[in-house]
């Protein structure tokens, strides 16, 4: 028997060591390609879990009634904070978020999110995680073969309520801010402190020609250290307000509006046709506080009356709910791209008393000191009736030009 060796016996097997290292480089490639793709992609499913929660809580804190004094652990902006990062799921599950501690108000960065007079903060942050500690960590599928059973990602988001001291979309009737109704003539049993209502008017002097009063009404403008004696949100939510119109003749009291010119992207500013145009749609021009606002000439009853027609009917089954001091019924709920309702409107508050002392010199100035959220609620002869609510805004100037507390506007913004 021969046994002698053949040729090619010595590399008999060889074949297959080298497909047995080809196949461990195919699966450290793989495990590279698949593997670490999943963890890349669920750490951006993530990221974007963590800011739609983010920014669910900050629209709550910003616009739900009680969002932004409520800071329990399930208060309206935790909640929806929560309910938004756990609906956006991360490859295929939902990601982990514990409401009590992965939901949190923070005032970090300190610049951006800067604590008010009460303590709270406008930022809200949260954290998402899909990993081995929460015990829902990623599968690896062939990692296994290297000993990585799992991975895990995690994401932050932080966003906060800016108060916004602007609008494209103002409505042409300015009526005056509140004031310290040190002299009720309608009413002259005193409250301590005095009372400001709706039969008020605002006195600094005995009569139109007398002498000043020995104890006058006051008006202090809203700053960034403070409202003033002007609306704010905590007082004046939900109130329920008749705008009626006025002229420079008519008495400075709450409600009465004075109809102003606003400049509009196609060039348009005055007359009836603009007015009831700038009523039934968005002027597309940007106006903010502390600018000054000029008198509509002539009787606008007619114009305010058709313009509100036209805006109720973009919306016409929206209602007010006071038991929450919200809308309710509206387009916005049903139909998303709706957004917010267009009959929740930004008007213009003046400084009352640089008014009071103009128009007594025939000079009316309407220097805007605020502007307050208002749903058209419905016209009541030649009035407008509304509730004051808060609205969406934008943010110009680069520090806010008054304190959180007075602004019924907001710019819901994502800072990390």
């Amino acid at each position: 028997m021969n046994t002698a060796a053949r040729p090619g016996d010595a590399e008999r097997g060889a074949i297959l060591v080298h497909v047995a290292i080809g196949m461990v480089v195919m699966i450290g490639f793989l495990t590279f390609v698949v593997d670490y793709g999943v963890m890349w992609v669920g750490r951006n499913q993530a990221q974007n879990a963590a800011d739609a929660g983010a920014l669910a809580g900050a629209v709550a804190m910003a616009f739900d009634p009680n969002g932004w004094t409520d800071r329990s652990a399930t208060g309206p902006a935790r909640t929806a904070a929560w309910q938004m990062a756990v609906s956006n799921t991360v490859i295929g599950e939902a990601p982990n978020v514990v409401m009590a501690t992965d939901v949190y108000f923070t005032g970090t960065p300190a610049d951006m999110c800067p604590a008010d007079v009460n303590g709270n903060t406008p930022c809200i942050r949260v954290d998402v995680y899909r990993n081995q500690a929460r015990g829902n960590a990623l599968p690896s599928i062939f990692g296994r073969a290297f000993g990585i059973t799992a991975h895990g990602v995690r994401a932050t988001a932080t966003a906060r309520v800016a108060v916004a001291d602007s609008t494209n979309c103002m409505k042409p009737w300015a009526i005056p801010d509140k004031w310290i109704d040190n002299h009720d003539v309608t009413n002259p049993v005193e409250t301590n402190p005095p009372q400001w209502t709706e039969d008020d008017t605002f006195d600094l002097y005995s009569g139109n020609n007398g002498p000043p009063l020995a104890n006058p009404d006051v008006y202090i403008p809203p700053s960034p250290s403070g409202p003033g004696s002007g609306f704010t949100v905590a007082a004046d939510l939900g109130t329920r307000v008749v705008l009626k119109a006025g002229s420079p003749s008519s008495s400075l009291s709450p409600g009465v509006f004075h109809p102003i010119r606003l400049p509009r992207y196609d060039g348009g500013s005055q007359g009836g046709d603009d007015y009831r145009e700038n009523i039934a749609s968005c002027t597309g021009l940007p106006v903010s506080i502390g600018d000054t606002l000029e008198s509509e000439n002539g009787n606008m009853i007619g114009p305010t009356r058709q313009g509100v027609n036209d805006l109720i009917a973009q919306d016409p089954n929206a209602q007010w709910d006071p038991a929450t001091n919200s809308v309710i019924n509206s387009c916005a709920t049903a139909t998303p791209s709706c957004g917010t309702s267009p009959r929740v409107v930004p008007i213009p508050v003046f400084d009352t008393a640089t008014y009071y002392t103009t128009h007594r010199q025939g000079l009316p100035t309407f220097v805007v000191v605020n502007i307050l959220g208002f749903f058209v609620d419905r016209m009541q002869g030649n009035d407008v009736v509304g509730y004051i609510t808060e609205a969406p805004g934008n943010v110009r100037a680069a520090t806010a030009p008054i304190d959180p507390s007075a602004s019924f506007l907001a710019q819901i913004q994502l800072i990390r």
